[in-house]
């Protein structure tokens, strides 16, 4: 019998939760580790979306890369978007487990996948020169790519839909890329001699500060960026439990767009 306890060995196998940073909430974050799995459902986030298509598919178990709950709850008010969720886990019968910052630095998991769509090679972490685990990533092309033609190529691999860049040169060879909330990380880019630094969520002041010191910045959208590592995650899942493992809430939530002419 299958249990979730099997879930979370089975994700610190390639992702230990003990790698995870300070400040996050990973491991099991509703249910109890003596709950017996029926099938396990894999999602960005825990939406009421991700949620509902777990239980409806027969899923015992989610398995989300952002934690349903990040800071302490004061209350529990089922009238909220929170409460309704925590509400629906509880009442289904459904474990919800996190592996977020332990996904990022995983060999396996955020960075090192979206280094390998791209084709980056000798790709090491960033915050470190060894291989294994670490913060973000830093590799190199297998031959100098146009600089022109490289927010298209991520924006085609990753499937995103918008990207921003700002002073790329016109060729380059060194990437750094940060799934997710990376701005803080440019001077680390640097110094790394990186000519680019693909990440999110980067305040205007870091990326101004990081182009006046000649380098090439890459914004994509946090969720489209971390997403398409989801398919992997299911994948290693299914490979080490015996039971059903599928995606829900694919699409997720996505911004309005208008263009003036």
């Amino acid at each position: 019998m299958l249990l979730v306890s099997d879930v979370l060995k089975a994700i610190d196998s390639f992702a230990p939760f003990d790698t995870s940073c300070e400040w996050d909430n990973t491991g099991l974050i509703i249910g109890s580790p003596d709950q017996k799995v029926t099938g396990v459902a894999v999602s960005l986030d825990a939406t009421e979306q991700a949620i509902t298509e777990a239980i409806v598919k027969g899923c015992s178990c989610l398995v989300t890369h952002h934690p349903l709950i990040f800071e302490p709850l004061s209350n529990i008010n089922t009238g909220t978007p929170m409460g309704r969720k925590i509400r629906n886990c509880l009442g289904n019968g459904l474990a919800v487990i996190s592996a977020h910052t332990n996904w990022d630095l995983s060999p396996r998991g955020v960075n090192a996948i979206l280094g390998s769509m791209i084709g980056l090679v000798d790709a090491t972490p960033l915050d470190s020169g060894e291989a294994g685990s670490g913060m973000g990533l830093f590799g190199a092309f297998g031959k100098a790519q146009e600089g022109d033609e490289l927010p298209g190529m991520i924006l085609r691999k990753w499937e995103l839909s918008w990207v921003k860049y700002y002073n790329v040169p016109q060729t380059l060879s060194r990437l750094a890329v940060v799934g997710g909330s990376g701005g803080d990380l440019w001077p680390l880019a640097l110094e790394r001699g990186a000519d680019v630094l693909v990440t999110a969520d980067m305040k205007y002041h870091q990326i101004m500060e990081a182009v006046e010191n000649g380098l090439g910045i890459i914004v994509a959208d946090h969720g489209e960026m971390e997403r398409v590592t989801i398919n992997e995650l299911a994948r290693l899942l299914s490979g080490l439990l015996q039971t059903v493992v599928v995606t829900v809430d694919t699409g997720g939530f996505s911004a309005g767009r208008v263009s003036i002419s």
